[in-house]
């Protein structure tokens, strides 16, 4: 305290005003309390525990408001995966919904032995808050504690804040009536468009007919939950490990504030986020069912033939032991120098999607192509995969233009592989309209229908 403000309060002036609180308002005013409240500190107050846990209280409480205004989500990290039927969950930075920093920093194991869902039932893999306390320090002026209390007179001073990793059961009706390739694409379509419609928008639903009445802000949500989902996890006898980890069905990384992705919910779009984990999704199935599809078998024909002529019986006895040698030396020659081997072709085979067990794609993806020489009018391939409802065009166009069609696709409905649904085929090429790559981008055609009532 200056000399000034010292001589100020001898005579009975009034204190100086608290620099936080702002000049009263000249109109009208209430206040409402926000649920954070600080220590106020004076000069004589015998600090206690309380007082620090209430300053350690307040910095939480802030910590917490600023992380939920900035929206929940993966930061980085928290990798899923099985291996020996133990899940795997690498370390990784998440927010939660209430606010609260997720951070871990190590590899958590968790044994999936015994592990078994209900009826069209499911896991979700979620990151949730824990703390342990730690360390050992003496307690000072409570001697009463050891003789009377029987607590001792020491205490564990500190807590580390970590992560715990958790499953929750979910179900999903027909789940179990799908065919086991197709029930990972199945789960993902119905949790995408749980999704979509989660915030009620008025342009799908009941009521979609009418424009709304109100366009009230959301409310104060009273609660808000403690965890973040991070995978999905599927019974699957058919893999050697037993389960299938689905990622990106229920990962979102950290994109958006609450109320962009409310407001974008609420009038029938689709956030940035959620748009990304459908495209992920995506990818990461396509990437596993290809690459677990049996390779196309090398065409043996002209080994076989050869190794027919040389077992027949004529053929045996009009030559010698020495004739015999030098012509299956000439079939190891031949076999060698691939004269008598045709090689697989190349490429993603004659599969279709709905095959493998992906009936649905989102707005917007990429699918493998192998250029083809003095082929222009459309990918080998492509057809075969998306099968034979979908209205395919097929059109070149720089990188640019690529990312820029799958951008303008963020809000249009997913792809239905057994609909008649408009797709557009890119195929990226540089300037002398030659393809850049082994891939090609889809997305779904714009409807738009213009004309001049005049």
């Amino acid at each position: 305290m200056t000399i000034s403000e010292a001589g100020a309060a001898a005579a009975g002036a009034a204190p100086p005003a608290d620099p936080a609180s702002p000049a009263p308002p000249a109109g009208p005013s209430a206040t409402a309390d926000g649920g954070i409240d600080r220590l106020n500190p004076f000069d004589g107050l015998f600090l206690r525990a309380e007082h620090l846990s209430r300053i350690q209280d307040y910095a939480r409480e802030l910590a917490l408001a600023v992380g939920a205004a900035g929206g929940p989500g993966v930061v980085e990290g928290y990798e899923v995966s099985v291996k020996d039927g133990t899940l795997r969950v690498g370390g990784g930075l998440a927010v939660s919904p209430e606010g609260r920093p997720l951070r871990s920093q190590r590899l958590v194991t968790l044994p999936l032995t015994g592990l078994d869902p209900g009826l069209d039932g499911f896991w979700w893999v979620e990151v949730a808050p824990d703390s342990r306390p730690y360390g050992d320090a003496p307690v000072q002026g409570s001697y009463c504690d050891d003789p009377c209390a029987g607590s001792g007179t020491t205490r564990r001073p500190y807590l580390a804040e970590g992560v715990r990793i958790q499953l929750a059961e979910g179900t999903e009706p027909g789940l179990d009536n799908q065919l086991p390739a197709s029930r990972r694409n199945f789960l993902a379509s119905r949790i995408f468009g749980a999704e979509r419609t989660g915030h009620s928008p008025w342009p799908y639903g009941t009521g979609s007919a009418h424009l709304p009445q109100s366009w009230t802000p959301p409310a104060a949500s009273p609660g808000r939950p403690r965890t973040v989902r991070i995978a999905v996890l599927l019974r699957d006898p058919g893999r050697p490990d037993g389960w299938e980890v689905d990622t990106w069905a229920a990962r979102r990384d950290r994109a958006a504030a609450p109320p962009q992705r409310y407001w974008q919910s609420r009038l029938g779009m689709r956030p940035w986020d959620a748009y990304t984990a459908q495209i992920l999704q995506f990818q990461d199935q396509l990437a596993q069912v290809l690459g677990a599809a049996p390779a196309p078998a090398a065409d043996l024909g002209p080994l076989l033939e050869q190794l027919a002529l040389i077992g027949e019986e004529q053929f045996l006895k009009s030559h010698t032991k020495d004739q015999l040698g030098r012509e299956v030396a000439r079939l190891i020659t031949g076999i060698g120098e691939g004269a008598l081997i045709r090689p697989a072709q190349a490429g993603p085979g004659p599969y279709a999607l709905q095959d493998l067990g992906i009936a649905e794609l989102p707005p917007a993806g990429y699918l493998p192509y192998t250029p083809e020489p003095e082929q222009s009018a459309g990918p080998a391939g492509i057809r075969a995969l998306l099968g034979g409802q979908v209205e395919l065009r097929y059109c070149s166009c720089a990188l640019p233009d690529v990312a820029r069609a799958v951008q303008e696709a963020q809000h249009r409905d997913r792809i239905r592989l057994d609909e008649p649904v408009g797709v557009d085929i890119l195929l990226p090429v540089d300037d002398r309209a030659a393809p850049v790559g082994d891939w090609v981008a889809f997305v779904r055609r714009e409807q738009r229908h213009c004309y001049d009532p005049g």
